[in-house]
């Protein structure tokens, strides 16, 4: 019985007991290259309970090899792997780490990985040996952003501007993004011209609120905290940057003007996205 679980990197002296225990779980070997993956390990004494690979693909990451020997299952073993692989992804800046997996589907959804099509899936990724000859196509492609990026909007009135920032922040960053808006003073409803406008790009901005800032607080901190030129109105929020964009409040505006702040919005939160 573990007694003390302990994630190891492992060393070149556990490549032999690393292939068997992938063997015994009918895992793939003929691929391992030596230096083309990382592998992380936990043991009691000299036996590996459980292992996890890495691949290195520039700014992506192949999750593989990843089994626990039969007697340590169920122990919390697999969490702990993902977990170190993600904590080394992070520090080395990846953006997503994709995996192909025939019968753990379940297991990875629960981790926060989202099956995907092959179609989308980066050219680094797609030219690996276990995605382009090892493992079947029958297989499911799945991926997880290493690192979300938590994004803070913030006008007087969380009706306008901030929602559609909120909006475009996860059009364009998808999975990647968490977006959030909230007002210094809050109308308490996000404007029919502006849910009017985003259905007209096909998001339904209607199941938005206007939120306080007191209530995003507690997803602090942020990546960026995004003003629209509020000034004084908009107080301090914990973030690693804080940026003014200044744009007019369109809430008079007639529909062709307010598209057009809209539209600029759409254009400033493109740029955010490049740079965070």
């Amino acid at each position: 019985m573990l007694t003390k679980l302990e994630v190891l990197k492992a060393s070149t002296k556990e490549n032999e007991s690393i292939k068997k225990l992938l063997e015994e779980n009918k895992l793939p070997i003929e691929d391992l290259e030596p230096g083309l993956q990382q592998f992380w390990i936990i043991k009691e004494d000299d036996t590996i309970a459980g292992v996890i690979g890495l691949e290195v693909y520039d700014t992506y990451g192949l999750l593989r090899s990843m089994t626990t020997a039969e007697k340590f299952r169920n122990k919390g073993i697999a969490s702990l792997l993902v977990d170190e692989l993600f904590a080394f992804a992070k520090q080395k800046g990846l953006k997503e780490i994709y995996l192909l997996t025939e019968t753990a589907e379940k297991y990875f959804e629960r981790k926060g990985f989202e099956r995907t099509s092959r179609d989308i899936v980066p050219v680094e990724i797609k030219q690996s040996k276990e995605f382009s000859s090892v493992c079947p196509t029958s297989a499911a492609v799945m991926k997880k952003p290493v690192e979300k990026k938590k994004l803070l909007f913030v006008c007087v009135e969380n009706s306008n501007r901030s929602q559609m920032s909120q909006a475009f922040a996860k059009i364009l960053g998808g999975e990647n993004v968490e977006a959030y808006s909230a007002g210094s003073k809050p109308s308490g409803i996000v404007n029919p011209k502006a849910i009017v406008a985003m259905k007209e790009l096909g998001y339904d901005l209607s199941k938005h609120d206007s939120k306080s800032l007191q209530e995003v607080e507690q997803y602090a901190p942020f990546d960026a905290v995004v003003t629209m030129g509020c000034g004084d109105a908009c107080p301090w929020m914990p973030a690693k940057k804080f940026i003014d964009w200044e744009i007019p409040d369109p809430k008079y505006m007639e529909p062709a003007e307010f598209n057009k702040i809209r539209n600029y919005i759409r254009d400033k939160v493109k740029e955010l996205l490049a740079s965070v």
